[in-house]
């Protein structure tokens, strides 16, 4: 076995708290192994175990046995164990040092003292094996989160590891780059490597033939096996599986939060009829029209907006409007636009033609302070948000700015905490942000803007890193938290589930805006701007004939024939 885990158990120090317990994995050439469960199950702290950032860096209690080429991990320097073993985090802004591209590349060969030439040999192999060549070059401040995750995934392959540990790799992803990834996983695992992949989105990972299945909760295996087993007893609740699993298995679902019907807008549904029974026209939006449904006044209003960076255009000539009391999504490709498009709404970018309003006014007459309380900003990576020493500091920040009271600062956090499923956490207020698990930072990071009651809420990539029992809860707080919500996201399914309307940008331009229901129709759309056509997507598109919104994937499933001998998967 390439990695090894005997009986392994992992209290931290700075916690105090288990968070692995007693876990089993062996890991040899030609295995692809995948790791599921609940967020903060102990699914990142499995990988730092195995890469050595337990007992290394991360101050730890181990019991058990972790070993990597048959030698315990804690008896290996940190410079030893990167020669067998290459990790890609979940955050790839925490494993990136190079300011531009061929630095980061250049960096790991640099550090093991490999001659120039070879050190480019593998750079120019990599490149191409991973696509990324038109990155070359570029300042790796400037890069979109899924470009940052490509390269950083380079940067392990070029270091020619035996077994790579990856962690959340389709969260920041379009479906051409997840593709790419997943694919050059796959052929190291053939070529006689091992891998190790942590991910909620199972369904994707499916593809890629894993040979085995971990699933963790509360930091204890409660299943270790092949991927049919898994689809058979897998919690339906936690963990995103294909549609037809779901339908197999309908009579296990449970209910779904329900989403607060909103007045004045919400009104179309999936039979193409308003409440009254009326029939609806589509406004043409799958045509691009750029404007608020039913008659929504505009919160946000781009007039042919071109915006860039130095030099570089990102997106050309925007029209743009984004209602008070809407639910959008926003699709794309990595790198086609999306955060530039949010970040000019609240002037973390300006245009350099064109005009951004709010609520009809331009946005360069707005003061900051009034952003702040239209618009609750969320980050793509967590760790742009967080500077506090705990999280009660964190929560406390933005309302002392406003100038309210201890009292109403204190009530304010409670409630953010509890919109977010944090309240439970022990000891919340008092930790520092860094000891939560990722999908947690995440999470607070919304509860920060919750805090400071915005009419708006604009999120970037908000549930990578949660499981799915999660991200249902989660997003059934978020949306009935704000006026309107505009998010980014790659997950397909939430889009068509959580929006009312969907805005898909590519190369800088919107090239469709239309109901989730519409969406999913066009065929054109999905295949130009590169989405990717989950089951889901399939499944709305041969059981759904309205032009509103799509169901929850279980409702969905329960209203959708079985048909007797089909598999699971």
């Amino acid at each position: 076995m390439i990695v090894e885990l005997r009986g392994a158990s992992v209290r931290y120090r700075s916690t105090g708290r288990q968070v692995l317990g007693e876990v089993d994995l062996a890991v040899g050439p030609g295995d692809l192994a995948l790791v599921s469960g609940p967020s903060g199950g102990g699914k990142s702290t499995l990988l730092r175990l195995l890469n050595g950032l337990i007992p290394h860096a991360y101050r730890a209690e181990v019991t058990g046995e972790a070993l990597v080429g048959g030698r315990p991990v804690a008896g290996q320097t940190v410079r030893e164990l990167s020669t067998t073993v290459g990790t890609l985090l979940q955050d790839p802004r925490k494993q990136i040092v190079g300011t531009t591209v061929d630095t980061e590349l250049a960096f790991g060969p640099e550090n093991l003292g490999l001659p120039r030439a070879e050190i480019r040999r593998r750079i120019a192999e990599v490149v191409e094996r991973v696509g990324i060549g038109h990155l070359l070059g570029r300042a790796t401040a400037e890069l979109s989160g899924g470009e940052l995750q490509m390269v950083a995934f380079a940067g392990v392959l070029v270091m020619r590891p035996r077994v790579l540990l990856v962690d959340e790799p389709l969260a920041n992803l379009d479906l051409e780059a997840s593709l790419r990834l997943m694919g050059e996983l796959r052929r190291f695992v053939d070529e006689g490597g091992a891998a190790v992949v942590v991910e909620h989105r199972v369904e994707e990972i499916l593809d890629f033939a894993p040979t085995q299945v971990l699933y963790l909760e509360d930091g204890r295996s409660r299943y270790a096996g092949d991927v049919n087993g898994f689809l058979a007893v897998a919690p339906v609740a936690h963990v995103k599986l294909p549609f037809e699993t779901l339908v197999a298995r309908a009579a296990e679902l449970p209910g779904v939060p329900a989403v607060p019907h909103r007045e004045g807008h919400g009104d179309r549904r999936d039979d193409g009829r308003d409440d009254g029974g009326n029939t609806v026209v589509p406004d043409g939006r799958s045509g691009g029209s750029g404007s608020p449904a039913g008659g929504d006044v505009a919160r946000l209003d781009y007039r042919r907006v071109t915006l860039g960076y130095g030099e570089r255009t990102v997106t050309d000539g925007v029209d743009l409007a984004l209602g008070a009391r809407e639910r959008v999504a926003v699709l794309g490709r990595n790198g086609a636009g999306k955060s530039t498009l949010l970040r000019a709404a609240v002037r973390l970018l300006e245009p350099l033609r064109g005009a951004v309003h709010v609520d009809g006014a331009p946005v360069t007459g707005r003061s900051t302070r009034d952003l702040a309380t239209t618009f609750g900003y969320v980050f793509q990576n967590p760790g742009q948000a967080l500077f506090c020493a705990t999280v009660g500091e964190e929560l406390a920040f933005g309302p002392r700015n406003l100038g309210w009271s201890a009292g109403q600062i204190e009530r304010a956090s409670l409630e953010a905490l509890r919109a977010m499923l944090l309240d439970e956490e022990p000891g919340i207020m008092d930790r520092s942000p860094r000891t939560l698990s990722f999908g947690q930072q995440r999470r607070l990071t919304v509860a920060l803007a919750l805090t400071m009651r915005p009419r708006t809420l604009i999120l970037d990539e908000p549930t990578a890193g949660q499981d799915l029992r999660t991200t249902t809860r989660f997003m059934a707080q978020v949306l009935e938290a704000s006026e309107s919500v505009y998010f980014i996201t790659h997950d397909v399914d939430l889009a068509l589930t959580s929006a009312d309307r969907i805005v898909v940008v590519d190369e800088g331009r919107v090239v469709a805006d239309a109901s989730p229901a519409e969406l999913t129709r066009d065929a054109d759309v999905w295949t130009r701007a590169g989405l990717r056509q989950t089951s889901l997507v399939r499944a709305a598109r041969d059981h759904l004939h309205g032009a509103g919104g799509i169901p929850h994937p279980f409702d969905l499933a329960r209203l959708t024939p079985h048909q007797e001998g089909s598999p699971p998967s």
